[in-house]
């Protein structure tokens, strides 16, 4: 019946030039139509945005006057006015017709953040390394905005969405104040449109949520000081993200926005979207904990033009006839789609990676054929007109689609966090501005720091190489940047007689023991900032060159040290150059919340003693605290049993490396364009693609000899060890440190041999007697935590052709196990996003390194086989950290835990130069008392140019059942938190920051199941402003964001030790 309906429907198809898609998404919430049974016969007569029941075709400066117009009457409405009303987005709609399709032309451009070459040589159009164009023409962003933005003005029916503020911010503050006005006047009309409106078009599946978060706020503040809130997108635009997460979409929903259009999912579920009409659904992005969620529409071919309409690079055809059969071809193709979504607006993307750089082609062609099918249904006096897309798809779409609860994705195995150092100092550096006095803004560049160090970690996920290589020697600018800001807080807060302290030295290198001021200093202080809020232990590990240390504390107090002889691995790292030290001094270091401590590190003649080193002998072996116990398999050298001493518990535990090989992959058939270009053809691994050769298990790496895994134990005070050597390129060190709840497995794998070209994938693999049923547990960046079922997908029947990495899911945080029977949870956290999966009952495994010899012919065009620094190959070094408990007390363990994996202290290091080092504050807290133990101070950040107004963010991030009901909640009053500065007013914003959360009206969708999504972000105690002293309460999961003001603290610090 929908077929024979759609060919009566072949020329009325509705097209309204390259107006802003993503404006369909506004305000009007009244019309319950019934397209969700593809009931294209009942079209509503209610489909004009605005009151207007003239015919189609008024003039759009007659609308434009009558908007005035209304705007005026409008003025009488009680304010505050809903966000929806105030900016009146849908003003700026094309009409379009009842009765028939719509197709929406969305002219774009997708311009990577850094992918094959760095984001100043993709601005600027320069070569670099071996990229080359999908166009007839170099990539490059400015000469792309250069070419679009003067034809927007030739022509007020033209359109353009852009998406990465990282490009356009720089583009649009290069340009004369003439230009920049015009810009605005377009981006105020519509015709620019900002989708998205982060920095950059963040990778979802593999980034941590607090980058996504930072990097969406740098560019929706840059967007709110240049062209004003009702700029600001309400759409998720990710085309090009190689997986979708929830946690991603869900904070999508708490910035406000209205849907996400997604541009590539598993090739199965997208072939069943498109058969049973199910490419729009609404995604329930949180359904255990803030219940939200996220209306999405999957792109039916990707976000390329399809074949026949691009024209980068060659002008229009000014043939009749071309031009007839390139109309009817959009018709055709319109009709085909329209097949595959229950409403009739039909969504067809123009552009692709880095495209309009000759825009006036594009322009002319579109006008052209927009101009031809109208021509052409005129004469055939049918109802057509051609359009782009608009807002009525809401309209039509009210009643809904299907909750989706899964995680959707397809990723590369193995995604490295790029630069932890950069984040963690960033980080600290957002944090170091808050406990200057009222008033007083540090001068520092800011927007060089967050600039540089923020992308990097939510760059699109698709990398020509693995970024988790050792940093440079040398500091980037953003790191010096970063760095400059910590140091000048610490002459602000280290001392209160002298502004004339030594500066502060960081030390990039910790993690492979080269620091140069421990290694030659003889009294070195060292600062240690927790950023966290709640107080917390750290252990500090510095190379040394000697073995006598003695270290004090704050208030002098004396500090246990332990000497630990660095590894053989460590020591043929060649990042470490030719260093002299071979010990590490490592000690504990108490940290007040939101402050730091400063230790004293000196040389003494009464040194600790180096302990003596165990071999493995007859029996078991094993190292113990007094939380845990772990056994040593003395046949094989791996780990044999582990035990939570605490509640009695004990699991068999094996864990070892190995390594998968690689299918040979074949050869791309230049005819098959299966999901856009990629074809379907076998591939082998690479970049993209993870595909283990079929039929065959990964190799165990047992030890360099028969006799197994080489082993060493070391015991001390504070930790103790055990080493493991597994071959010549991959070791371990278990490490149990004194009151620890937890085992840290920290692993070096590197050089992978490149003998005979083989490809070899390194797993880590945990082997357990836990009945898990099939069933693991992976994080959603960072925060909430989805059930996966082995060789199943929730909406659909999976047809299982890679049971290895058909398996693999990104693991950005955590992965446990659950046995429900005996109570049992086993948690791994990682220290970056890394693939894992569970493909056998009992065992999980994640991936820690790979190289490849060959290409996996998705783009990058090269193999991931990096030669490192001596040429041999990349050493890659990483931790992973091992809780066992009861399956109720293991999140409060992980949680904490995972907290400070992610946002570790940062620690510095200043010579003594008396006298100005004689009298140091050696202890600091930013808060008068600690933050609930389940509230995590996500952010405080200046808000450019005040320096008295901050934006304040407190999470909750526990979920629900992960503590005991009279913990789950808590509240936090706003008004005396700090010690240095009162907070005087608190207004609540929406998560990014960029809305008050009051005035924020979101579209409602009619679901399948009968409910109705909510339409606003407040939460029970939200306000626009909040009252004193501002109580503030935190469910699970909760994330409320605020923008403060700050005066001078009102009654003196609470005893915080200064």
């Amino acid at each position: 019946m929908f077929r024979a309906r759609t060919k009566r429907l072949v020329c009325t198809i509705a097209v309204i030039t390259a107006i802003p898609f993503a404006l369909f998404f506004m305000d009007s919430l009244s019309l319950g139509l019934k397209f969700l049974k593809g009931d294209h016969s009942r079209l509503s007569p209610r489909v004009m945005i605005v009151d207007d029941d003239r015919p189609v075709g008024v003039d759009d400066t007659i609308l434009e006057e009558e908007n005035l117009e209304n705007e005026k009457a409008d003025s009488d409405v009680i304010e505050p006015e809903p966000l929806s009303v105030t900016c009146r987005n849908d003003r700026k709609c094309n009409p379009t017709r009842s009765g028939m399709f719509n197709v929406h032309i969305v002219p774009h451009s997708h311009n990577d953040v850094g992918w094959k070459k760095t984001a100043d040589q993709y601005y600027a159009g320069r070569g670099g390394g071996n990229a080359a164009s999908f166009y007839n023409g170099a990539e490059c962003s400015h000469c792309i905005l250069d070419s679009v933005i003067p034809q927007l003005l030739k022509n007020p029916t033209r359109r353009f969405i852009f998406a990465e503020m990282a490009f356009f911010s720089r583009w649009f503050n290069e340009q004369d104040l003439k230009t920049r006005r015009a810009v605005r006047g377009l981006v105020a009309q519509g015709r620019l449109q900002i989708v998205s409106g982060g920095w950059s078009m963040s990778d979802s599946a593999t980034t941590y949520y607090d980058d996504i978060i930072n990097q969406h706020t740098l560019g929706f503040q840059w967007i709110q000081k240049e062209f004003g809130e009702c700029a600001m997108s309400n759409i998720g635009w990710h085309i090009d993200q190689f997986g979708h997460s929830r946690e991603h979409s869900s904070l999508f929903a708490q910035m406000g926005f209205d849907a996400i259009f997604l541009g590539r999912i598993d090739f199965q579920d997208h072939t069943r979207r498109i058969k049973s009409r199910d490419m729009e659904t609404v995604w329930m992005t949180s359904p255990r904990n803030l219940g939200n969620s996220l209306f999405t529409s999957v792109l039916y071919d990707g976000y390329f033009s399809p074949a026949s309409l691009a024209w980068e690079g060659r002008p229009p055809s000014t043939s009749k006839r071309i031009q007839k059969i390139e109309a009817k071809t959009l018709i055709n193709l319109a009709v085909k789609w329209a097949e595959s979504y229950k409403s009739s607006h039909i969504l067809i993307p123009v552009g692709g990676d880095f495209a309009f750089r000759s825009a006036p082609n594009w322009y002319r062609a579109l006008d052209q054929l927009i101009a031809t099918v109208n021509a052409e249904q005129k004469v055939r006096q049918r109802r057509a007109r051609f359009v782009l897309h608009s807002q009525l798809l809401h309209q039509q779409r009210q009643q809904g689609g299907c909750k989706v609860q899964h995680h959707v994705r397809r990723l590369p195995p193995v995604l490295h966090h790029p630069q932890h150092l950069l984040d963690r100092l960033l980080h600290q550096q957002t944090r170091t501005q808050a406990p200057c006095e009222s008033g007083q803004q540090l001068t520092t560049d800011v927007q060089t720091a967050g600039c540089t160090c923020t992308p990097d970690s939510s760059k699109p996920g698709h990398r020509s190489v693995e970024e988790s290589r050792f940093p440079p020697a040398a500091p980037s600018r953003g790191e010096r940047a970063c760095q400059y800001v910590i140091s000048t807080a610490y002459r602000k807060l280290l001392t209160q007689k002298t502004k004339n302290l030594p500066t502060q030295h960081f030390c990039n290198h910790l993690n492979i023991s080269v620091c140069h001021i421990t290694e030659t200093a003889d009294k070195v202080f060292v600062t240690v900032f927790n950023p966290l809020g709640q107080p917390t232990s750290y252990w500090v590990r510095l190379p040394v060159t000697v073995h006598h240390f003695i270290i004090t504390g704050p208030k002098s107090q004396a500090t246990e040290a332990q000497i630990v002889p660095l590894t053989e691995s460590t020591l043929r790292i060649p990042e470490r150059g030719i260093k002299k030290p071979r010990v590490d001094v490592v000690f504990e270091a108490n940290l007040p919340p939101f402050g730091f401590a400063v230790y004293k590190l000196e040389t003494d003649d009464d040194a600790t003693l180096i302990p003596p080193q165990e071999e493995i002998g007859t029996g078991r072996y094993y190292i113990t605290n007094q939380y845990l116990s772990l056994t040593i398999d003395p046949r094989t050298g791996v780990p044999q049993t582990l035990r939570n001493k605490e509640i009695g518990v004990d699991i068999k535990l094996e864990q070892r490396y190995l390594y998968y090989l690689t299918s040979a992959g074949q050869a791309r058939d230049p005819n098959d364009r299966t999901g856009g270009f990629l074809g379907s053809h076998k591939r082998t691994s690479g970049a993209y693609a993870f595909v283990p050769k079929e039929f065959s298990r990964p190799v165990p790496l047992k030890g360099p000899s028969s006799r197994g895994v080489k082993v060493h134990a070391y015991k001390g005070p504070n930790v103790q060890e055990i080493r493991q050597e597994f071959s010549p390129w991959v070791s371990q060190v278990i490490r149990l440190y004194n009151g620890a709840p937890y085992l840290e497995l920290e692993w070096t794998v590197g050089p992978i041999p490149e003998n005979m070209q083989g490809t070899k994938e390194v797993i880590s693999r945990f082997t357990t007697d836990l009945n898990t049923n099939g069933m693991f547990y992976t994080d959603s960046n960072g925060r909430e935590t989805i059930l996966r079922r082995r060789d199943y997908r929730e909406t659909w029947s999976l047809n299982v052709t890679s049971p290895v990495s058909g398996n693999y899911y990104p693991v950005t945080a955590r992965m446990f196990l659950r046995d429900e029977e005996r109570n049992i949870q086993l948690t791994v956290l990682t220290d970056r996003c890394q693939g894992g999966s569970s493909l056998s009952d009992g065992q999980m495994e994640l991936m820690v390194h790979r190289r490849t010899f060959r290409d996996d012919d998705l783009g990058v065009e090269e193999p991931l086989n990096e030669r490192g620094e001596d040429g041999r190959g990349l050493v890659l070094r990483g931790k992973h950290y091992v809780f066992l408990n009861t399956i109720a007390k293991a999140a409060r363990e992980y949680r904490a835990l995972g907290l400070q994996v992610h946002h570790p202290p940062t620690v510095s290091f200043m010579q003594p130069d008396p006298p100005t080092t004689n009298h140091l504050v050696t202890s600091f807290s930013g808060l008068r008392n600690p933050l609930p133990f389940n509230v995590h101070l996500l952010t405080l950040d200046q808000t450019p140019g005040d320096p008295d107004t901050l934006i304040l963010r407190l999470e909750n991030f526990l979920e629900v059942g992960e503590a005991d009901e009279d913990e789950e909640e808590a509240t936090v009053t706003l008004q005396y938190l700090f010690s240095r500065f009162d907070i005087t007013t608190v207004r609540e914003l929406s998560l990014g920051a960029d809305h008050n959360i009051t005035r924020v009206r979101r579209l409602q969708w009619n679901t399948t199941d009968g409910t109705t999504t909510s339409g606003t972000l407040e939460y029970a105690d939200s306000r626009d402003v909040h009252s004193p002293p501002f109580p503030i309460l935190l469910r699970p999961m909760e994330i409320r964001t605020f923008r403060v003001t700050t005066g001078p603290a009102t009654e003196p610090p609470s005893d915080n030790g200064v």
